[in-house]
């Protein structure tokens, strides 16, 4: 499908292009232009806030390349994410003072989505006061989560070798991934929204997209 296209039904695309067919911090008065809410850029990503963010700090890895999760992206794309990520992370450090955690819903296909709610990849990086690990506690059975060295291959591998979507989970000391077959739409978020005690169906974005805490983001990243 050709970008200019693309940029017109995919939000994401259209967001990371700072254009305005389908582009909901325009839509929402958040932004006027995309240096209002693109707080950190890579070759291959852009950090944004999360609408919808379930806490104070809760920002978004997004590709700028149009692929479905980390398991479909190349190595260059890879080696990118792997210096990002903890850049992010240090970045909602020095800022807030909290560690973060972070998550994805990495689809396999249009079907077979993992969890995820939207078709193209972004990470979750989110940053609570809580103890990271008891958030595993709220992930519910069937989903059972396994301990990995690097969640970024393991995607790889369970999307190229196994061809499944997946799970995929970091926190300041382990990472995890499991299988995601049947998981429902937002499924680490509706996890974060019962471990935070949020109100009910406060996980859906399109319902709640908490624009407020996304205005007072973009405000704290982009005047500092």
């Amino acid at each position: 499908m050709h970008e200019s296209t693309l940029s017109e039904i995919c939000t994401f695309c259209c967001e990371v292009e700072g254009g305005d067919d389908s582009n909901l911090f325009y839509d929402l008065g958040l932004a006027r232009t995309r240096a209002d809410y693109v707080l950190l850029e890579s070759e291959h990503f852009v950090v944004m806030p999360c609408i919808g963010a379930l806490t104070d700090w809760y920002l978004l890895i997004v590709s700028k390349r149009h692929t479905l999760s980390v398991g479909w992206l190349d190595e260059a794309e890879h080696a990118d994410l792997r210096i990002l990520i903890p850049q992010v992370t240090d970045l909602i450090r020095a800022r807030s003072g909290l560690n973060s955690f972070v998550f994805e819903h990495g689809s396999l296909d249009f079907r077979d989505k993992g969890g995820a709610c939207y078709d193209h990849t972004h990470i979750h990086v989110v940053a609570t006061d809580r103890d990271h690990q008891r958030f595993l506690d709220h992930i519910p059975v069937p989903v059972t989560m396994r301990p990995c060295t690097d969640w970024i291959s393991a995607s790889r591998r369970l999307v190229e070798e196994e061809q499944r979507s997946y799970l995929a989970l970091s926190t300041p000391d382990q990472d995890w991934i499991g299988t995601a077959t049947g998981a429902p739409s937002q499924f680490f978020r509706r996890c974060l929204a019962a471990w935070t005690g949020a109100e009910e169906g406060e996980w859906d974005w399109l319902t709640f997209p908490q624009t407020d805490r996304v205005h007072r983001m973009s405000t704290t990243f982009t005047t500092r």
